[in-house]
């Protein structure tokens, strides 16, 4: 009876060993990780680009959304010698980018932020987030980036937060771009080590339930002022994040385009350091520009937004400034154009 039991509890103990492995498998190694390799289908036109667009916006006046919750097209109204598309963050709109479209308008770009999956719908307590997949996340990039390539001669993108990844993605999987401008980009979040995330964004992705959080925990269900959302699913961030798991896996020196990477030293909710290291692996030195925002400028995270709901006015007009001094070009006064 000894003997059986022991010899059971050895079987139990090498299918439990079995299951462990297999789990470290899944978690530590990209075996299961989707590909998201682009599947380019460039816009050959301008019209052609306009055309999709006006699909989309059609589309998109079928759904539920915010009255200022969808896709914007700053065009010039005919091709541009380069055009911009812009990807905003998680969770948020693309009106958040309004002003800094109409600046590039303003300077003969054509101009595309179109909306992310399941944003900018009327139910700020919407679950839609939790649908949110980094497969849909690619498709949704090489999209935008197809139109455009059919608005301007030169493709530029930006993106800010959950934005920002996918900016990165672009610069690396669309020989388009041929700028990227990247705004604390959701590559690692803050207060987590490296290693930690990839295991992390695989459990979240396979995990058959989701879980949410408040993005002001003191706030709750009443930061809803705007176009605020007040709380985020945890499986959309792990579509972002696995955005990061393939950029890792790419060649060093790998992006053909350049890239200006955004700091923020008052933002902690980003791993900043994490975010540059990556930047300087896949683009080669002499394309790399880093843009310090200092610790005294007490910017938040989403600076960009020019909504009182993202900060005080002094705080606003000094988001401003700093994007001016980046970028490169005037941008509008936030205050003056809500």
């Amino acid at each position: 009876m000894a003997r059986r039991r022991r010899k059971v509890l050895r079987r139990v103990l090498w299918v439990l060993l079995a299951l462990l492995a297999a789990l470290a498998l899944v978690l530590f190694t990209p075996v299961l990780d989707p590909d998201l390799t682009a599947r380019p289908e460039p816009d050959a036109s301008y019209a052609k680009a306009v055309a999709g667009i006006d699909a989309v916006l059609a589309a998109e006046k079928q759904l539920p959304l915010l009255a200022r919750g969808g896709s914007i097209a700053a065009l010039t109204g005919a091709r541009s010698p380069v055009a911009l598309v812009i990807f905003h963050g998680y969770t948020n709109t693309p009106d958040g980018f309004r002003l800094v479209a109409k600046a590039y308008r303003d300077q003969g770009y054509n101009v595309w932020v179109p909306r992310l999956p399941h944003h900018g719908l009327a139910d700020k307590m919407t679950d839609e987030f939790s649908r949110l997949t980094v497969e849909e996340l690619r498709a949704f990039a090489d999209q935008a980036i197809d139109t455009g390539a059919g608005l301007g001669d030169r493709v530029q993108v930006m993106g800010l937060s959950g934005g920002g990844a996918l900016a990165m993605w672009a610069a690396a999987a669309r020989p388009e771009v041929a700028h990227t401008v990247l705004i604390s980009p959701l590559l690692n979040p803050g207060g987590y080590a490296s290693w930690q995330v990839p295991a992390m964004t695989r459990a979240l992705r396979l995990s058959p339930v989701d879980s949410y959080a408040w993005w002001a925990p003191e706030k709750g269900a009443d930061n809803v002022a705007g176009m605020v959302y007040p709380r985020y699913s945890l499986k959309g961030i792990a579509a972002f994040l696995g955005l990061r798991l393939w950029l890792e896996r790419q060649p060093a020196a790998s992006v053909g385009g350049s890239v200006l990477l955004l700091r923020n030293a008052g933002d902690a909710s980003i791993d900043h350091d994490f975010n540059e290291q990556l930047v300087r692996r896949l683009v080669p030195p002499d394309r790399v520009q880093v843009y310090q925002v200092p610790l005294e400028a007490h910017l938040p995270h989403d600076y960009v937004c020019p909504d009182p709901e993202f900060g005080p006015d002094a705080q606003i007009v000094e988001g401003y400034r700093q994007l001016s001094l980046a970028l490169g070009i005037p941008m509008p006064d936030p205050l003056a154009e809500r």
